[in-house]
């Protein structure tokens, strides 16, 4: 039986936000223009299914923030209902639900990701994402 860091535990349900939080930050053109700190939250195996279907590598996601500095200038985001749906030792998994607020509407999604422990690391690696629409 594998047990789970209480640091860990701790952690995951937290990250989500936290992750948000900085993403908010880079597309308000907010603090630092290096994109080091939210690159160092993602393990370089990661992948995103993005609301609309495409598939992103770690290298696409990665490749495309110094275009997304300041691109939404606007932009408030908003993380609620986070559930961990599993935890181990070293995996978790959450489901979370985002509104992106912006002058040109709202959008919700559910998104689930899954999120690995890494002894090199501070916080949990993001390895998976997939958002979802929510429609009304």
């Amino acid at each position: 039986m594998t047990t789970t860091t209480p640091a860990f535990a701790e952690a995951v349900p937290l990250e989500a936000d936290a992750l948000h939080r900085l993403l908010q930050a880079w597309f308000r053109a907010e603090g630092t223009d290096d994109p080091a700190a939210i690159r160092a939250r993602f393990d370089d195996g990661f992948t995103m299914v993005t609301p609309a279907g495409k598939v992103l590598t770690y290298e696409q996601f990665s490749g495309g923030l110094p275009t997304m500095r300041g691109s939404r200038p606007t932009l408030i985001m908003q993380i609620s209902d986070v559930v961990v749906r599993y935890l181990d030792a070293s995996t978790a998994l959450v489901t979370y639900c985002e509104r992106q607020i912006q002058d040109s509407g709202t959008t919700d999604r559910i998104s689930t990701a899954l999120l690995i422990a890494r002894a090199d690391r501070p916080t949990p690696m993001w390895r998976h994402l997939q958002e979802t629409w929510i429609t009304p």
